[in-house]
């Protein structure tokens, strides 16, 4: 009777010991840092399912080092859906040949004066960009060497599904012709001023093995008039068009490998304002292109894509003759450093011809640019271009080769500073020119 009576005060006391252990040890403190496991002062033990546990299982992984933000890339306005970025420059433009003269250069210096805009969602879907740029040069004594050209863009991708997007986008775009070149009469006083706008719009779809893209726009193409030294004008209305255009293309294997290789088909007519033309032909015609190319995306190092293209285009006037050619167009992007940016890229294309029996005229053009980044605020660039333009009855050759740097001072002010050479060679010897330019800047991004 007396064990029993000791056994039954045991089993009394046992649970409150229990409960007085377990608020003990609810109220020891624990200095741990944040992120970190309370230790047991044991070397190890078992889990669950009987396999070890070793003293270093509960260790903190070290932190990884932040990115070093960039001290000069913070500008503009940030309102957490869009980044917005203003930009202006302001600047002295110096020539040796202001009005692209062969046998009289005259140089002048001028005004240069260029504001810009571009902004890009902050969306987790989808995405939406764009900019544009207004370039005034003023000279102060060559009018004809004025010059007033601009860009404006936009794109818009929708994530329909996570194998399905589309993809929308609007260009325009403001140029001039110099006299002498892309049929612009050689007694031009003042370049010819064109107006070009496009809209596209494509859906993309990966079926797995392959991505398939169908892709439907319009485009207007517009060409001023130029005011000749004998006092008329060469009216050029009539070289007026819109051009639907219709492709489509395959891309074998999925998005985000390293290199893909892709085909194209593509049919784009054009429609002018006036059926006939000064030279009572009729310029209305069919094209048609195709493209076999690769696909770049290599992380950082290597982005674009480049193709080897035929295009073809069929006049409705049996006068004239169906034009062809045969080129290589792309831009490709190489990194082969955090600090170099190399640029490469290449077109073709027939142009509108305003000669009498000349359906379409030939154009190539190939370029090279490239950026260093000497320091966080300073950064050089060169280039050059080659462009080989066929005016109907020779080639005529253009090269462009320019040097130049950019000093930020602050986040909001940069200096920037531009030699260029430009060489004209036409494909008759005769008009041939050369000019130098410089121009330094003012950068302003508020």
């Amino acid at each position: 009777m007396g064990q029993l009576r000791v056994l039954a005060r045991l089993s009394l006391l046992l649970p409150l010991a229990a409960g007085a252990g377990l608020a003990h040890a609810q109220t020891v403190p624990c200095n741990c840092q944040t992120g970190a496991t309370p230790s047991t002062g044991d070397s190890g033990g078992i889990t669950l399912d009987g396999s070890s546990i070793g003293a270093d299982s509960t260790s903190v992984a070290p932190r990884k080092r932040k990115a070093k933000a960039d001290p000069y890339g913070a500008y503009g306005y940030d309102d957490g859906a869009f980044r917005f970025r203003p930009m202006l420059e302001i600047g002295v433009a110096a020539s040796s040949n202001a009005n692209l003269s062969p046998t009289a250069p005259k140089a002048d210096v001028g005004l240069r004066l260029k504001p810009s805009f571009a902004f890009e969602s902050d969306w987790p879907r989808h995405a939406w960009k764009g900019s544009a740029s207004l370039d005034l040069v003023n000279f102060a004594s060559t009018p004809s060497a004025n010059s007033t050209t601009g860009t404006a863009e936009t794109s818009f991708r929708l994530d329909i599904r996570h194998t399905t997007h589309a993809d929308f986008s609007t260009t325009a775009s403001l140029t001039q012709a110099n006299a002498g070149s892309s049929e612009v009469p050689g007694t031009a006083i003042g370049p010819r001023q064109d107006v070009n706008f496009a809209q596209t719009a494509s859906i993309t779809h990966d079926f797995g093995g392959f991505e398939g893209r169908f892709k439907t726009g319009l485009a207007r193409a517009s060409f001023g008039d130029v005011a000749l030294s004998g006092g008329g004008t060469e009216i050029n209305a009539d070289r007026n068009y819109w051009e639907p255009s219709l492709s489509a293309r395959a891309t074998l294997g999925h998005e985000g490998l390293p290199l893909r290789p892709f085909a194209e088909v593509s049919y784009d007519p054009r429609f002018h304002d006036q059926t006939v033309d000064r030279n009572g032909e009729q310029r209305n015609s069919q094209g048609f292109g195709a493209a076999l190319g690769l696909d770049f995306a290599d992380g950082p190092i290597w982005s674009g894509e480049i193709a080897g293209n035929f295009i073809a285009r069929s006049f409705d006037d049996p006068a004239l003759q169906t034009a062809t050619a045969l080129g290589v167009s792309g831009t490709v992007t190489w990194s082969p450093t955090p600090l170099w940016s190399i640029v490469a890229n290449s077109g073709v294309a027939l142009n509108e011809s305003e000669v009498a029996g000349v359906s379409a005229t030939q154009s190539w053009n190939a370029g090279l640019n490239a950026t260093y980044a000497w320091r966080d605020n300073v950064n050089f660039r060169g280039g050059g271009t080659l462009t080989l333009a066929d005016n109907g009855s020779s080639i005529d050759t253009t090269v462009v080769a320019s040097l130049g740097a950019d000093w930020q001072l602050n986040p909001n002010m940069a200096l920037a500073g531009t030699v260029q050479n430009t060489w004209y060679a036409p494909g008759s010897g005769v008009g041939a020119y050369s000019e130098q330019r410089a121009i330094t800047s003012i950068v302003l991004r508020p």
